[in-house]
């Protein structure tokens, strides 16, 4: 599945820097806009986050090492899903709606706008 980013937040940087990407769809409440990526789907898929996959930005990939039990749900209801890369210190059940990903050769992706973020 891909989605395509169609608005990053003023504060998405900052939150990049601590190894958090949130992602919400063109509808998000006005509050969450400055700390989101918005992005809009380019297919009807659901259910695409899972272990063991993959999500990559541009040339970017990363592994899919946790599924909150939410996650799915949340992102295909709203386009809301948290992402935490390499992130270690965090109680990963009490993030139900969040994905852990990891990646040997990078922290956090760079993002861009019209870039387009593939879930498989």
């Amino acid at each position: 599945m891909e989605t395509k980013v169609i608005s990053i937040g003023e504060e998405v940087q900052e939150l990049l820097d601590g190894k958090v990407l949130i992602m919400f769809n063109p509808n998000a409440p006005q509050e969450l806009k400055d700390v989101a990526v918005l992005h809009e789907k380019q297919s009807t898929a659901t259910n695409v986050l899972n272990v063991g996959g993959t999500v990559t930005f541009g040339d970017q990939a990363f592994n899919i090492d946790f599924v909150g039990s939410e996650a799915n749900k949340n992102f295909d209801e709203l386009g809301h899903l948290s992402i935490y890369f390499n992130n270690t210190d965090e109680d990963m059940d009490k993030l139900p709606g969040s994905i852990f990903v990891s990646s040997v050769s990078q922290s956090a992706p760079t993002i861009d706008l019209d870039q387009v973020i593939s879930f498989q």
